[in-house]
Formats: structure tokens, sequence, C-alpha cells
């Protein structure tokens, strides 16, 4: 969507027809851009905890905030409060480094069922996450991957929970099979992730992506 200013995320550990109620109440007003119930969120990141997971579409913040304090929230109450956070897109024209993929500088592929990588963490040691990032970008180049999150300023905001990370994003993959050959490749496992893992603390899923078509048919 070109008008995309902005994301509301939300994660939560209700009863599962408890979410899907909430889900259908919400997506009958606003875009989805992806959701997963617990069992469809696919963990990459060792240690990372899966969700109920929903991403939410909105021109700008301002939306996003009018939006959610009139959605249902109470339906996703327990048995602990659901985690919303507001982050704003990468803009269409994409982001002043080249090097990083966006919708505006990454070629169109052939989609086949695509995902969204939802990634959050912190790390402290810039130089190698630096190293990290000069092999991760170009594969995502390479895979027809790009960023529609972005945000290493710590610009996210906690409408709901507890959150405490200073890096968010959210990339789209063209296909599973791409994100998962992505993050199981030679390069990836043996170059990429041990210049990170001493150095900062990540969690990543994939959840579908909701097609333009299916948003009225979830089931």
């Amino acid at each position: 969507m070109a008008d995309v200013g902005a994301y509301l995320v939300i994660r939560s550990h209700a009863p599962d027809a408890a979410f899907r109620e909430f889900r259908d109440a919400v997506s009958a007003r606003y875009p989805l851009e992806g959701t997963a119930r617990l069992h469809e969120v696919s963990l990459l990141e060792p240690g990372s905890v899966a969700a109920h997971t929903m991403v939410v579409a909105f021109a700008d913040r301002e939306a996003a905030r009018a939006a959610y304090t009139e959605m249902p929230v109470r339906l996703i109450g327990q048995p602990s409060p659901p985690l919303v956070l507001l982050t704003g897109a990468v803009p269409p024209e994409g982001l002043p480094d080249p090097a990083i993929p966006t919708r505006a500088n990454v070629a169109p592929v052939k989609a086949d069922g695509p995902v969204l990588m939802i990634i959050e963490g912190t790390a402290s040691d810039q130089d190698r996450m630096e190293r990290y990032r000069n092999i991760l970008l170009p594969m995502m180049f390479d895979l027809g991957s790009y960023y529609v999150v972005f945000d290493l300023g710590g610009s996210v905001e906690v409408l709901a929970g507890a959150w405490d990370e200073a890096i968010f994003a959210i990339s789209r993959w063209p296909s599973r099979s791409a994100a998962e050959s992505f993050w199981l490749s030679s390069r990836y496992q043996n170059d990429a992730i041990p210049l990170r893992l001493s150095v900062g603390r990540f969690e990543v899923a994939l959840i579908p992506e909701t097609p333009a078509e299916m948003k009225d048919l979830l089931p």
C-alpha cells in the first residue's frame, strides 16, 4: 500500500478463540499487513517466544493511535495484557542509505505466499553489527526481500505491555521458502550469525503476509 506510514504490531497470548474474535473485529475496519495465530508463527532465532501476531497498516502514526483506542483490546487481555507497538513504515522513496533494501530499490520478484520476518533486539558493538549487515543486506537484495520497517533509533512507541529493545524491523520475503533458505544458508549461519551472537540478543519470527483478496476470508 503506497499510503502506509505506520504499523501497529500486536502480540497476544489470549485463548485462540478470543484472538480470532479480536482479529476479525480489527480486520473488518483496518487493513492487515500480516497475521498469524500462535501455531502459525515460525520462530527462527533460538530463544524467540511465539504469540498470536497481527501487523496492521495505517496512513500515519496519528491514524494508528486513534484506531487503537477503538479496538476491542479487552478481548485479548487475558491471561496477560497484549504487547502493542507503534512503529513508522519505510517511506515509499526508500531510505537514505541505498545499501538497505526497500521496496524502492529492490527489483520485483514473483511472490508465492510472501511472509513477514519480524526482528527485534539489542546490540552493543556497532562495528560487528556493520560487518553483519554487510553480509545480510546483499543476500536480501539477491532474494527479492526488503524492509517495510527499519527502526534502529528507538522510535518505536509502546502502547501496551512491556518492551525495551533498540532494534525493530520487519522484512518482507517473496515466499516462505526464500526466507527459510536465507536463514539456513551456510553464508548466513556460518559467517553472519557468529558476528552478532556475543554482542546482541534478538528474537526473529515469520508470519504470513495477508493477501489482499484474503483479508475478508481469514480462518
